[in-house]
């Protein structure tokens, strides 16, 4: 029988994956337990609606920078990692391309780094940070650039323990800068710390060397800058909606609801992130680059049931779990002010299992580029938790956005599936 489950395990690819990125995740959750508790001890719900503020921004702007290249050199390079040529035009293709749209997004940081400050803590006194995140993207985007080859090529070992390092010293530096400023020491820890992984990167990846000299002009590809494109596309309409959107849902809750409401909800999304992190970065590690080598309808939909068969009974039983103990977790990783949290759980655990359920099947969109229906579906969701959101906000107060949430992916479920009813739905 022991025998039997060690054959399984090294035929199926998505339980290794699963299981050493474990680790991670567990470093992750720690390390995410002592960075909310903290926050949450010294800054209290109002801070923890400022630094989730800080944080939607940050994703934003490494969207912006990073330009969709992250999710197209997965899928090219799983593509074409056995043909030195194709790679190398593909690797300086993408390294222009990043640093032009760095340079872009860093000067655009420093410009309107007042506005920018008003924006995403009400006032301008923080235009300093922005200017500080303006020096630290190139850093990030260059380290995503470089993990993105990593990961087309399969070597998920490196980029888990790269990221296992990270979470470690981010912890530790956040902390510290916390305790040391409050505030301030927050934002810059929060803004800093993504930037400083490129060190371990250099450091710890074999392959730098085959990297940085595949860069070169004669390399960059027209037709790689064609396939790439949409990518760009993509991501930078991701980071300019997604993350706004929910900024611009939080400033409402601090108007219409109070400051100390919209820390409660950031707290609820800082808690769905810590449980919903494991699964979510198997997509990126195993499911993207399985979905970019697949060829056929048949494929596709095998590789959908599969993840579902190996994940879902873990969701729900994870998911349910998590609702019963939902008070000692509020407890235990944030402060009793926020025990008015764990009204939220029900509907943020509802819309959480359709995210899931979902984004396994969206995540085709970007293996195959359908640009159309990447842009239908992101316009389609960001409209719907958004108009949701002032709805129910207005009816049920805080409890309206998580209500938002479960409507808006259940709704982004159905479309997948009308999407991709012909491969999913039917007998192939």
């Amino acid at each position: 029988m022991l025998e039997k489950i060690k054959q399984l395990y090294k035929k199926n690819v998505l339980l290794k994956v699963a299981s050493f990125n474990s680790l991670s995740v567990f470093v992750r959750l720690v390390s995410g337990f002592f960075l909310s508790k903290a926050i949450a001890y010294f800054l209290f719900p109002q801070g923890m609606a400022l630094t989730g503020n800080l944080r939607s921004f940050l994703v934003s702007c490494q969207g912006i920078s990073v330009s969709g290249i992250q999710s197209g050199l997965i899928k090219y390079t799983a593509e074409s990692k056995n043909n030195s040529v194709i790679l190398k035009k593909i690797i300086s293709t993408s390294f222009f391309l990043v640093i032009a749209f760095t340079i872009i997004a860093s000067l655009a940081l420093i410009s309107f780094s007042n506005y920018f400050s008003v924006w995403v803590f009400g006032i301008r006194e923080y235009a300093y940070a922005i200017k500080i995140l303006a020096y630290a993207i190139p850093l990030y985007t260059i380290n995503t650039f470089i993990l993105s080859i990593i990961n087309g090529l399969g070597k998920y070992k490196s980029i888990i323990l790269i990221n296992t390092i990270g979470y470690i010293l981010n912890i530790i530096v956040v902390v510290l800068l916390l305790y040391l400023y409050n505030l301030e020491g927050a934002i810059v820890a929060i803004i800093a710390m993504p930037s400083v992984l490129i060190f371990i990167t250099f450091f710890w990846i074999k392959e730098i060397k085959m990297i940085f000299t595949s860069i070169s002009i004669s390399n960059f590809s027209k037709k790689y800058l064609g396939g790439l494109s949409s990518f760009i596309i993509m991501a930078i309409f991701t980071a300019l909606t997604i993350p706004v959107v929910h900024v611009l849902v939080k400033n409402y809750i601090i108007d219409n609801v109070g400051l100390k409401e919209a820390g409660y909800w950031e707290a609820m999304i800082k808690i769905s992130q810590y449980y919903l992190m494991f699964i979510m970065s198997l997509f990126s590690l195993y499911l993207l680059p399985k979905l970019s080598q697949n060829q056929t309808d048949k494929g596709f939909k095998s590789l959908v049931m599969q993840f579902y068969k190996a994940i879902l009974p873990f969701v729900v039983l994870g998911f349910i779990v998590i609702y019963f103990f939902r008070y000692w977790i509020v407890r235990i990783t944030l402060t009793q002010e926020f025990l008015p949290v764990q009204e939220l759980f029900l509907w943020q655990l509802i819309g959480d299992f359709f995210k899931i359920v979902s984004f396994a099947i969206a995540y085709q969109m970007q293996a195959k580029k359908m640009l159309f229906w990447y842009l239908f579906g992101e316009l389609f969701y960001v409209s719907a938790v958004y108009f949701f959101s002032i709805y129910f906000i207005d009816k049920f107060e805080i409890k309206g956005a998580v209500i938002a949430h479960a409507i808006s992916y259940l709704f982004y479920f159905l479309l997948m599936l009308f999407i991709f009813r012909k491969p999913l739905l039917t007998k192939i």
